[in-house]
């Protein structure tokens, strides 16, 4: 399968723990920053930071990129030479097919699938952020993980079966992290960020719905969205509108991330209004549906450049949706892919 890629740090360095009472605000500040990567705004979590003192510098760090220029990749594609572009930090948000919280087990094939997968690159040379959406049924190598949690060898299978090896908990995340990575030619992923999608109904509730026009017909799953019609989204709703996908639409996965897409983006016009409690109040309620690796200081890091940092457009790859044994694989365009490599990670010279 080729060497493993190199993750930005240790992996497990900032495994999910207990918390004190005093680590709740700085905790919260994950959550704020995957809502921002997820189209959610680095303004819930700048907003927090006007209501606490600054995180100490110690529990922060900028980018986890430490290659030397020398490192750095070189490559030639249609008869141009491009290099890796340095000072980028990039970090995996999922959200797993799982309804309840993130409790993990002693088995090695536990962990739910990552039905979204979504990777955001940050450029702090060009002060630029990107989110690349991967399509769950993207056929990839996935590592597959033996019974003491090592790769044993790789199968190319639908990407989402990447964390479905593992205990479900930070041993899943850092085999999908290896899987996404593995797809993007070994590049460096400094962090990962996993909400169970039962959370996502939690979350609507919290800020007391999200309003949308129902672009799809979802009279066999809910009569209550119809399409065609403005609505709120109450939690129930919301996670069968991002959730769903048989017997809606043509039940591909494509039309899937264009409703999560939309969803996104209604939601980030809700969230803007609510008071800076709220994330308070949003990461005690999630606490037991999230898994990450990444420290509040990291956290506060990101949703700063969020903030300041210009955003360019969303990518995905492109490819070709085929059913196999009843099941949808989506082969990836070749060109596509590498198109989308060059772009997040690289410049020509």
């Amino acid at each position: 399968m080729g060497h493993h890629p190199h993750y930005g740090g240790t992996m497990s360095r900032y495994g999910r723990k207990r918390v004190s009472r005093r680590d709740v605000l700085k905790a919260a500040g994950a959550l704020a920053a995957s809502v921002a990567a997820l189209g959610g705004g680095a303004w819930l979590l700048q907003r927090m930071d006007d209501e606490q003192d600054r995180v100490n510098a110690s529990d922060s760090y900028t980018t986890n990129d430490h290659r030397t220029a020398a490192e750095l990749k070189e490559i030639t594609y249609k008869g141009k030479n491009y290099r890796q572009r340095p000072d980028l930090e990039s970090y995996l948000f999922l959200g797993i097919d799982v309804m309840g919280p993130a409790v993990g087990t002693q088995s090695y094939v536990a962990g739910g699938q990552a039905d979204t997968q979504i990777l955001l690159v940050l450029d702090n040379a060009a002060k630029t952020w990107q989110l690349l959406q991967i399509n769950r049924d993207s056929m990839v190598e996935v590592p597959v993980l033996s019974m003491m949690g090592t790769v044993a060898y790789t199968i190319k299978q639908q990407i989402a079966l990447a964390h479905a090896y593992g205990n479900g908990r930070e041993q899943s995340c850092e085999n999908n992290v290896l899987a996404v990575s593995m797809l993007l030619d070994d590049q460096p992923i400094d962090g990962y960020f996993s909400l169970n999608m039962g959370g996502v109904g939690i979350l609507v509730d919290l800020i007391g719905g999200v309003t949308l026009t129902v672009t799809s017909d979802f009279s066999a799953i809910d009569p209550s969205l119809v399409e065609g019609e403005t609505i709120t989204l109450n939690g129930e709703q919301a996670f069968e509108y991002v959730r769903q996908r048989q017997n809606v639409d043509d039940q591909t996965n494509l039309a899937r991330m264009a409703r999560q897409r939309q969803f996104l983006t209604a939601f980030e016009e809700k969230v803007r209004g609510m008071d800076p409690e709220f994330a308070v109040t949003a990461y005690e309620e999630l606490s037991e549906y999230v898994i990450t690796d990444m420290a509040s200081g990291t956290a506060v890091d990101i949703a700063d450049k969020l903030k300041t940092y210009t955003e360019q457009p969303l990518l995905t790859i492109d490819g070709e949706n085929t059913v196999e044994d009843g099941y949808w694989a989506y082969y990836l365009d070749e060109d596509s892919l590498q198109e989308t490599i060059l772009q997040l990670f690289y410049a020509e010279i």
